[in-house]
């Protein structure tokens, strides 16, 4: 519980933090969160804590993207020119290089086709299709080869980003909703059919540990598909399957969950039945 002092501490983060152009459209709630979490690390030091704050943003969020925010609006226009010109191979080109402004959907582009046929042959067409922390992943859905009438629901902490992802869906005529939503803060009950957690729980587990496999369990899907990298920003291995792999198969026993394990690219994939 705070103090009507630590909440003016957290207040002056905050609005440090909103001051940047870089994360002014995370939020608020991870902001608050990750405030929190830094004034106590920093023993109310605020400068500190402001650093500790733009730090803990950087890993979950601002190494994914480039320094300056991407020009989502030009990348809209080249979207909805080649949809209504009807090129459909225009189409993926304008989506592949919209994806590629996002480390993690730039790292999957190699294997984009094979990564979703994959996935896909294994489970049931779904109604509904949730993707949470999605990045730019939702842009991928031509790809998916979901039926017309599925609606997909996304979900991340930018609201720039998900105001992009929103405008790209309906340029795509894809039914969905969307909404800025932060995994640890907000409410994760509502039901799918299929939801995607991809690359999502490191970044997850950097910021809380244990609660990875706490997410999981709350979302509200019969089939959850969790991926993992295999290698670093860097392109580095360290060991990241066998540690990823390990641990998250060990929690997958004690919870008796049905798995089944792939690896596409530089990505370790698990279809969890629950």
């Amino acid at each position: 519980m705070t103090t009507p002092a630590d909440d003016d501490r957290i207040h002056e983060v905050e609005q440090a933090i909103t001051k940047s152009r870089r994360y002014q459209t995370v939020a608020p709630a991870t902001v608050r969160r990750l405030a929190r979490a830094a004034l106590v690390a920093s023993r109310g030091d605020l400068p500190d804590a402001v650093k500790r704050t733009k730090r803990g943003l950087h890993e979950i969020y601002g190494a994914f993207l480039p320094p300056s925010p991407p020009n989502y609006t030009a990348l809209l226009r080249q979207l909805s020119s080649a949809v209504d010109a009807g090129d459909d191979e225009a189409v993926r080109a304008a989506l592949r290089r919209a994806m590629s402004v996002h480390i993690s959907t730039r790292e999957r582009l190699p294997h984009l086709e094979e990564f979703y046929r994959e996935i896909f042959r294994h489970l049931p067409r779904p109604d509904t299709l949730r993707d949470l922390a999605c990045g730019l992943n939702p842009l991928a859905a031509p790809w998916m080869g979901l039926p017309a009438e599925t609606v997909y629901i996304a979900s991340d902490i930018d609201a720039r980003l998900m105001g992009f992802v929103d405008a790209a869906l309906t340029t795509l005529g894809v039914p969905h909703r969307t909404n800025v939503a932060d995994l640890l803060e907000d409410r994760l009950d509502e039901p799918a059919d299929v939801t995607l957690l991809l690359k999502t729980l490191p970044c997850l587990e950097t910021q809380q540990r244990g609660s990875g496999w706490e997410v999981i369990d709350i979302v509200n899907s019969p089939i959850i598909v969790v991926t993992f990298p295999t290698k670093s920003l860097g392109q580095r291995s360290k060991g990241m399957f066998q540690n990823y792999s390990q641990s998250f198969e060990s929690q997958a026993t004690e919870r008796s969950c049905r798995i089944q394990r792939l690896e596409i690219g530089s990505e370790l994939i698990y279809v969890i039945q629950k």
